[in-house]
């Protein structure tokens, strides 16, 4: 130990690899949370909105003593706050206001330029291994949609070491003023307060003034996190760090910082981070609220913990080894020294003695650990093979160590006893010999560990299940008719295979609509998941009200099998991804670099794809036929539309940039946009060198090459083709005439009769000019305008009117076995025009027509 070094807290905080998500998940894009990236490593523990959610034990582990930033655990209560740098302040000040003479508001430059310090500090949950205290008895825990919400499962994943990097709370409250200490007989309080609006209000604490005025305790105010200012999801702006203390303390987006004479009142100091003896066991107790407000059932400083993270759940242990190397992790609260770590492959009988790491650096002051370390013991594998069970424990300075047993408590935090993993002997299906699989005791969202439920909580869990089922008389609904009530005004939901109608709730959810609004008519199980972990008895009460029948049996098992195929397309279409920085199921940023006016209302812009990891430009691998989802972001939801690049098309044009060319549909004297005209607006209004977020390949319609297609996954072959465009419909069009005429080797026909209200209007006339030049007969154009400006010029290049039964047949190939039409326009071309004389013609929608 006297080899470990003093952190002097000037260090330039390094940046772990691989430290920030770059994408964003397509399930985020219509919440209010849509602009921040995350990791889909983490485990959600509470639905889409608010964020709670782990990454998986030995991910976190394998990351290193550092985490990296998409890994830290996330706690929120509430919608996060859109604060920004420039304009966030933090209000100091005290009340009375002669503690703190020079109160003032402070910019986050102004706290940036003063003298700073950058240390590592582990944070953990109150409420990390909650999910074991649950299986006891279900616990209760304050979240953003109730005061008294069911209290989810965290595993073991809620805690992460990062550097944080801001200004000591104690030299800002100097700055201000503040004495040393109060007055004799006198007890001051500094208060914290964040900017989120949560359903009790802005989550807020207070700790005692002389703490967070002694400099060895390293109370901070953090902006960087890993080298970077803070991510969102911790905090951006500005949050409190607090050394050795539970992550409940540590406010985040935090606004106010103030000294007052009284502990604070906030309901989340109140109602949240506390400890209760066992014998209280209801929430709206009378002695449930003595104790809540008792100064001794609060958690302050952090508890000894430890926990295996290899052999991680589910991992399968060769019998022909000669040694394993069991590992893990362990932390303390108040800066306490872990002097010793042991294991016992025995169930307790014996222990090993552990070999620890730790971050470099991790003393601060001679005698404060701020960081949790790693732990690790080489087993010989025969003694591996012989365990049943393998326990770990830690020991601190005062020779303190882990209970045997857990202490349930109503909050179901601070859990800290022995951690315990469990083997058992299988055979591997692949090469038939005997291995030794280890199970944890709970693993998020799942009940594949190996502790169970208690008597009396399963018989908790049977009852709410049969509770869930409907009667036998309840009216039946299916997929369809549930699909028709998908709006504000018409809002059903299906939760447990139950149907509510919850158009009522809308407005007065304590979430917002918008956290509802996404599953409204939809039969999938994200529904359940979503509501269930987040959700109480007074929620379900509410919900109850709602009730109006169930799902038919059939929608059920539509429901699993949609669940089951939906998987399995997400894992095909990443396989087949790997490699590109844009994928189907995320949103990738990618940087405009031109722009480039073709008329007064359309651009073209040219956007770089993502470098990969080997710092070469990012491939965009688009199939013939699909396009890419452009996405803005704005307060309550993504707003989204699909373009089809008009390049790269070719493998061989693929420099990792993509070209849009897009028709902006600019607002009327009234300040309203048309359909579609939104991101239009948008795009014309970013600068050069400004992100946007894009997703893709997407499209069921896939051009093979030589006249053959797939559309929704059947084949199809065709020798001659028709198109039909309207717009900018003529994008997709152009991307298949493109690769058609460029490969000399497909000889399909093509003819597009492409319609237009004026000259101006008409999308990349030139670019289809010369690609009929180009074709000798391959392909023929034909442009029609409804009003042409000068009507006797414009007969030098196409014909006036509109789509009909004698243009059609005029201008397109009539329909036979192998000849198809592909229609892409506004709904008045296709709707109106197009698809009634082609079918009255003879094509057939789906077998011989086609839309975009």
């Amino acid at each position: 130990m006297s080899a470990l070094r003093n952190h002097d807290g000037i260090v330039v905080e390094p940046t772990p690899p691989d430290n920030l998500e770059m994408y964003i998940a397509e399930d985020d894009q219509f919440i209010p949370d849509n602009w921040i990236p995350r990791s889909p490593a983490l485990i959600r523990l509470t639905g889409k909105s608010p964020l709670n959610a782990e990454p998986p034990l030995s991910m976190l582990f394998d990351a290193g003593l550092i985490t990296p930033t998409r890994l830290h655990y996330v706690r929120s209560h509430g919608q996060l706050p859109k604060l920004n740098w420039e304009t966030h302040t933090l209000n100091v000040f005290s009340d009375p206001s002669d503690i703190l003479p020079h109160a003032r508001n402070f910019s986050m430059d102004e706290l940036a330029e003063m003298q700073g310090v950058c240390i590592p500090v582990t944070i953990a949950c109150d409420g990390n291994r909650r999910a074991e205290v649950n299986l006891i008895k279900a616990s209760i825990c304050s979240l953003c949609y109730s005061e008294k919400s069911k209290g989810y499962g965290w595993g073991a994943g809620a805690t992460s070491c990062v550097y944080w990097k801001g200004v000591l709370l104690r030299d800002l409250l100097i700055a201000c003023g503040a004495p040393e200490s109060p007055p004799p007989g006198k007890r001051w309080y500094v208060h914290y307060e964040g900017a989120d609006n949560c359903s009790s209000g802005p989550y807020g604490t207070s700790i005692p003034f002389m703490y967070a005025m002694d400099k060895t305790n390293d109370v901070m105010l953090a902006y960087e996190m890993n080298g970077r200012v803070l991510h969102p999801d911790h905090g951006y702006p500005l949050r409190s760090i607090i050394p050795g203390f539970v992550g409940g303390r540590a406010v985040k987006w935090l606004k106010k910082v103030w000294i007052s004479e009284e502990e604070s009142k906030n309901w989340y100091h109140v109602w949240d981070n506390r400890v209760l003896p066992s014998f209280v066991t209801e929430q709206d107790s009378l002695l449930a609220k003595v104790f809540y407000h008792h100064p001794s059932t609060a958690c302050y400083e952090q508890i000894l913990n430890s926990v295996i993270c290899h052999p991680a759940h589910g991992e399968q242990i060769s019998l022909e080894q000669d040694t394993y190397k069991i590992q893990g992790y362990a932390y303390a609260g108040g800066g306490t020294e872990i002097t010793k770590m042991e294991v016992s492959l025995d169930e307790g009988k014996t222990w090993r003695y552990c070999f620890r790491r730790f971050p470099d650096a991790p003393l601060r002051h001679g005698r404060k650990y701020w960081t949790w370390m790693h732990w690790y013991c080489d087993v010989k594998i025969e003694d591996m093979i012989a365990a049943k069970e393998i326990r770990c424990r830690a020991w601190d300075v005062s020779k303190n160590t882990q209970p045997d047993h857990i202490t349930w408590n109503i909050s179901g935090m601070m859990n800290n006893s022995i951690f315990a993993v469990q083997s058992t002997m299988i055979r591997d299906r692949e090469s038939g010999k005997l291995v030794q699989k280890w199970i944890h005791p709970t693993v998020p969202l799942s009940d594949d560990g190996w502790m169970k439920p208690s008597p009396n909580e399963q018989a908790r869990i049977d009852a709410d299940e049969k509770a869930a089922e409907g009667g036998d008389d309840d009216e039946q609904f299916t997929v369809e008719e549930v699909a028709k009530h998908a709006s504000k005004d018409d809002c059903w939901l299906v939760i447990n295979n139950k149907v509510y109608d919850v158009t009522s709730v809308l407005s007065w959810h304590p979430g917002g609509a918008n956290a509802i609004l996404p599953h409204a008519g939809k039969c999938h199980t994200e529904t359940t998941l979503d509501y269930n972990s987040i959700h109480d008895d007074y929620a379900n009460q509410k919900r109850d009200e709602c009730y109006i029948g169930t799902l038919t049996k059939k929608g059920i098992e539509l429901m699993k099998e949609d669940a089951k195929r939906a998987q399995e397309a997400r894992e095909k279409d990443a396989q087949a991804r790997e490699g590109y920085p844009m994928q189907k199921y995320s949103w990738c940023p990618v940087t405009l670099i031109e722009r480039k006016e073709l008329s007064s209302d359309t651009r073209r812009y040219v956007f770089e794809m993502p470098k990969g990891k080997d710092g070469k430009p990012g491939k965009l691998g688009l199939p013939i036929g699909n396009h890419v989802i452009i996405g803005a972001h704005f307060r309550d939801q993504m707003v989204t539309r699909p373009y089809t690049p008009t390049r790269p098309i070719l493998a061989s044009e693929d420099d990792g940039t993509f070209e849009l060319v897009v028709k902006t549909y600019f607002p009327d004297e009234k300040g309203k946009f048309p359909p579609g005209g939104t991101i239009g607006n948008y795009l014309d209004c970013i600068k050069v060198g400004e992100q946007i977020d894009a997703k893709g390949p997407m499209g069921e319609i896939m051009y093979l090459g030589k006249g053959k297609f797939t559309v929704d996954g059947k084949e199809f072959q065709f020798s001659r083709i028709n198109l039909l465009a309207g717009g900018s419909g003529i994008t997709p069009h152009y991307q298949l005439i493109h690769a058609i005429v460029y490969d000399r080797s497909d000889d399909t026909k093509l003819k597009l009769v492409n319609c237009n209200n004026t000259e101006d209007d008409i999308l990349l006339f030139d670019e289809l000019d010369k690609l009929a030049e180009q074709s000798d007969g391959q392909f023929e154009i034909w442009n029609v305008l409804s009003h042409p400006k000068n009507e006797n010029e414009w007969k030098k290049h196409g014909g006036s009117g509109h789509f009909d039964e004698k243009l059609m047949k005029e201008k397109m190939f009539e329909p036979a076995n192998d000849t198809a039409v592909f229609v892409c326009g506004p709904p008045g071309l296709v709707e109106k025009a197009g698809k009634p004389n082609l079918e009255k013609w003879g094509f057939k929608d789906a077998e011989t027509m086609f839309g975009w």
